[in-house]
C-alpha cells in the first residue's frame, strides 16, 4: 500500500507534468487523497521541498544505473567509446521510459521544470546529478572543444524527446517496437549534437 507520501510525490509529477509548477500545493494534496489542505507542507516543507523530493525519489535510482553504466564502461576501458559514454546518460532515461510504458510523468515533468528556469545550470548544480557529473569529464576528454553549451543542448534534446516518447507511450498505435525504435534513434541523434562541427 503506497504511503501518503509518496501518493503525494506521484500526484505531484502527474500534475506538474500536465499544468506547470503552477498548481497549488492544496490541489496536489487533493489529488493525493489527503484530506488535510497542508499535507504537502507537512510532508515536504513546500513547493521547493516538494521538487526536491521528487527528483530525489526518481534520480537516486536513475543515478545508481548511471554510475553503474560508467563503472561498466571504465572497466571494460572504453572510455572513449562515444556511443557507450552517450548509453551512459541516455540509457538509464530511457530505460525509465520504457519501463514504465506512460504510467509515470518524472520526463514530462523534467522537461517542465528544465523550461521554466527551475535549474538555471541544468544538470550542473544538483547532488541528484552526481552520475551526470562523473560522466561529464568523460564526454569532454572524447570530443575536444565540446562547450557546456553544446552540452546542454544534447542534455535537454534527450529530455524533450523522452517526455514526448512517454506522452506517446501505451497510446493506441504506438507499441513497445515503436518505443524502443524511437529510444534507438535518440542515442543517435545525441551522439551527432555531440560531434557535430
Amino acid at each position: 500500500m503506497m504511503r501518503a507520501r509518496e501518493k503525494i510525490l506521484h500526484a505531484a509529477e502527474r500534475l506538474f507534468a500536465e499544468r506547470g509548477l503552477g498548481v497549488s500545493l492544496r490541489e496536489i494534496a487533493a489529488a493525493a487523497g489527503q484530506r488535510n489542505n497542508s499535507a504537502v507542507q507537512y510532508h515536504f516543507g513546500g513547493r521547493a521541498g516538494l521538487v526536491e523530493a521528487l527528483y530525489e525519489f526518481r534520480m537516486t535510482p536513475l543515478n545508481l544505473r548511471r554510475r553503474e553504466l560508467i563503472a561498466e564502461l571504465r572497466a571494460s576501458g572504453r572510455e572513449t567509446d562515444l556511443a557507450a559514454l552517450v548509453e551512459c546518460f541516455v540509457g538509464p532515461l530511457s530505460e525509465h521510459v520504457l519501463a514504465h510504458g506512460g504510467e509515470t510523468w518524472y520526463l514530462r515533468f523534467s522537461s517542465r521544470y528544465v523550461l521554466s528556469g527551475g535549474y538555471r545550470h541544468w544538470p550542473f548544480s544538483s547532488e541528484h546529478h552526481s552520475g551526470v557529473n562523473e560522466l561529464v569529464p568523460l564526454l569532454h576528454a572524447r570530443v575536444p572543444g565540446l562547450t557546456e553549451e553544446r552540452l546542454r543542448v544534447m542534455f535537454l534534446h534527450t529530455v524533450m524527446v523522452l517526455a514526448d516518447l512517454e506522452q506517446r507511450s501505451g497510446a493506441p498505435g504506438f507499441g513497445r517496437a515503436d518505443a524502443e525504435a524511437a529510444a534507438a534513434d535518440l542515442r543517435t541523434t545525441a551522439a551527432a549534437l555531440l560531434t557535430a562541427g
